[in-house]
């Protein structure tokens, strides 16, 4: 995503120690109820003071950002002083602090009542401006934990770690309060960190199912190298990504009398564990360890008394057990038969009926980052801008042109990457202080969209990377970064990804425009219906497309026409029946195909013709007519129905 902020993290004093973990998270005063009827009133508690109590053991370096109300007890800077904790990131601010009452069942079960109103956790979350700056500036760079807060908080502060320090290793717990109504906006803050640490039950959330192993099948496709579900007193699961190995930590042995605290407990241990270089695995064993002391007694101060040697010399004589699992199978083969998902195209179906929801967090999730992308784009004085890529990349690349030109008024192009980086490069006729490219690959790997970034920015331009994986080659050579978060199922011929690029790239012309002062409102009205029109449209043609594909299996081969942006829809349709049915199919301009194909078409030749309502309708209903004339199985895809009937009609 963008990599712009308007808040700063705020300057200090140069420390006498730097922190290697740094926690990010909040202050609770919590009023317990036990079983019995006993209360434990005003205990300090608060994710932050649970991870980094957890992760002090084994990490002697260790900072905390967060904020404390008026009402917080004044002693606790003190006492974090006193176990070498860097203070430097606390914040008083004014007003009380969230207070919870926390009532104990005795079958085990815990309950949660907020004392505070509920929106004081969004007026308390840690801003980006809290976060010392020398401390991320601090080399090595540190490992830094965003604890569950606010997912606006959270990216907010996702957001300032990677501009201030790029090479920090971010690792993301996440917040009950938010996983359901944010599914796809806590994918896409997932893919931007190097650990994702949710708990059973927030992963069960997230997929809409408590099945852990199937749910992190439909996770490994994200860019993250770690995945890690907390599963309480089953332990956890540690997917390592770059080695492709998945295995089962169990539990630390010891007295269970409080769960409190322990998963941001098991994050601290973890988080530290990283900071020393650990694998994935030996971290996890080090944050099941912390987790123990935390689940020992109640309240979060009792882990202030454990001795770090203690912890440590435990790693060695009564490690946690650890388990080699198979590594997650594609979903296709974790859900089986029963689920429907057998084959490439199978996927490709569930994957489709994604898009209208892929389309609407992601019109949510870019909104901030595209806006400050434009806002720098058009204060930099870039006026030129081209867009280049492979396959399906260079189709979206095509299908955008006319928005940048119409919405932001710039002069636009498309161009292949082949081309642009060994063709066209130097001969384009912008000054290279005024012109920006957009690298185009969701995989960030494509050689030759990487070779157009290289060259581009040799040449002076501004090279802007659309990725769906901001640690990719593509990434590291570009001066800003669009991310893309699109899951997927497993290996199938690519439709959301497509849709996804082509939606980030209009809604990029839209925040340009908007910088540029044009009246844009709109198209912004047009662009935020388009999930339900995505929506309304699948409904509308799915069992009409699936009669066409029956009749479609039997010719040897298909044509796509379409003229304008919709030339580049052609090039995708064509695209999709070389990759999934592997047929043979052309796509060409809609005036071209009177003086090409023409020639080899005849009755019963499917031809596609995509004439939404716009410039080019009137030439497509002229074309469609020849079409009658001469007997072709037409086929009509448009908002609007032609005077003259096509075999068949599919509505927009």
């Amino acid at each position: 995503m963008g990599m712009e902020t308007n808040e700063q993290p705020h300057a200090t004093v140069k420390p006498t120690m730097y922190p290697r973990v740094i926690v990010v998270g909040n202050l609770t005063i919590d009023d317990v109820v036990l079983p019995d009827g006993t209360t434990r009133m005003s205990s300090v508690g608060g994710n932050s003071l649970y991870t980094l109590l957890g992760a002090r053991l084994w990490q002697s370096q260790v900072g905390v950002v967060t904020r404390r109300g008026e009402d917080f007890p004044r002693d606790l800077t003190e006492m974090l002083n006193s176990l070498v904790v860097a203070t430097d990131g606390i914040v008083d601010i004014p007003g009380p602090t969230v207070r919870n009452w926390v009532v104990y069942e005795s079958s085990g079960e815990r309950h949660w009542i907020y004392r505070t109103p509920r929106e004081r956790s969004r007026q308390v979350a840690v801003q980006p401006r809290d976060v010392p700056v020398a401390w991320l500036q601090a080399q090595p760079p540190p490992v830094v934990h965003v604890a569950g807060m606010p997912l606006d908080a959270a990216e907010a502060i996702v957001d300032t770690v990677r501009r201030f320090a790029p090479h920090a290793i971010i690792t993301l717990d996440t917040h009950e309060d938010y996983v359901v109504d944010y599914r796809q906006r806590l994918r896409e803050l997932a893919a931007r960190v190097d650990a994702f640490l949710p708990s059973r039950a927030e992963l069960a959330d997230l997929v809409g199912y408590d099945e852990p192993r199937r749910a992190l099948a439909t996770l490994v496709s994200l860019p993250t190298p770690i995945i890690v579900i907390k599963m309480g007193e089953e332990g956890a699961l540690v997917w390592d990504k770059a080695r492709g190995i998945l295995h089962e930590v169990g539990i630390a042995q010891g007295p269970v009398v409080d769960v409190t605290g322990a998963g941001d407990a098991f994050c601290g241990g973890f988080a530290s564990g990283l900071s020393l270089g650990c694998s994935p695995l030996e971290s996890a064993q080090r944050g099941t360890i912390s987790a123990s002391y935390a689940v020992a007694n109640f309240g979060s101060m009792q882990l202030a008394q454990v001795n770090p040697a203690t912890a440590q010399e435990r790693i060695h004589t009564d490690p946690p057990s650890v388990h080699l699992l198979s590594a997650p199978a594609q979903l296709s083969q974790v859900e089986g038969a029963d689920h429907g998902i057998s084959s490439a195209l199978d996927l490709m179906r569930e994957e489709i009926a994604m898009i209208p929801e892929l389309l609407a967090g992601q019109l949510e999730t870019l909104a901030i980052p595209l806006r400050a992308l434009a806002g720098k784009l058009h204060a930099d004085g870039i006026t030129t801008l081209y867009l280049t890529g492979c396959g399906d990349s260079a189709f979206a690349g095509a299908a955008a042109t006319l928005a940048f030109q119409k919405l932001a008024g710039i002069d636009a192009e498309s161009i292949h990457a082949l081309d642009l980086a060994r063709y066209r490069v130097r001969y384009l006729r912008s000054r290279p202080e005024h012109t920006a490219v957009v690298c185009i690959s969701f995989s960030g790997k494509v050689g030759r969209t990487i070779e157009a970034a290289i060259q581009a920015r040799r040449f002076g331009l501004r090279v802007i990377a659309l990725t769906g994986n901001p640690q990719s080659p593509l990434a590291k050579a570009a001066h800003h970064i669009i991310q893309l978060s699109v899951p997927t199922l497993g290996y199938s011929p690519g439709t959301s990804t497509y849709l996804a690029i082509l939606n980030a790239l209009l809604d990029l012309a839209l925040a340009w425009g908007e910088a540029r002062k044009r009246d844009i409102a709109r198209a912004r009205t047009l662009l935020r219906n388009a999930p339900n029109l995505a929506r309304q449209t699948l409904e509308e043609s799915n069992a009409l497309v699936r009669e066409l594909g029956e009749q479609m299996a039997g010719h040897a081969w298909l044509t796509f026409l379409g003229a304008g942006p919709n030339l580049a829809t052609a090039h995708f349709g064509a695209a999709k029946l070389f990759e999934g049915p592997q047929k043979l199919a052309v796509a060409t301009n809609i005036e071209e195909w009177a003086h090409e194909e023409y020639f080899v078409s005849g009755p019963g030749t499917p031809v596609f013709l995509i004439a939404p309502s716009g410039a080019s309708y009137d030439r497509a209903g002229e074309i469609l007519s020849e079409l009658d004339y001469i007997g072709a199985h037409s086929v009509c895809i448009s908002d609007t129905k032609p005077s003259v009937k096509p075999g068949v009609f599919i509505p927009l």
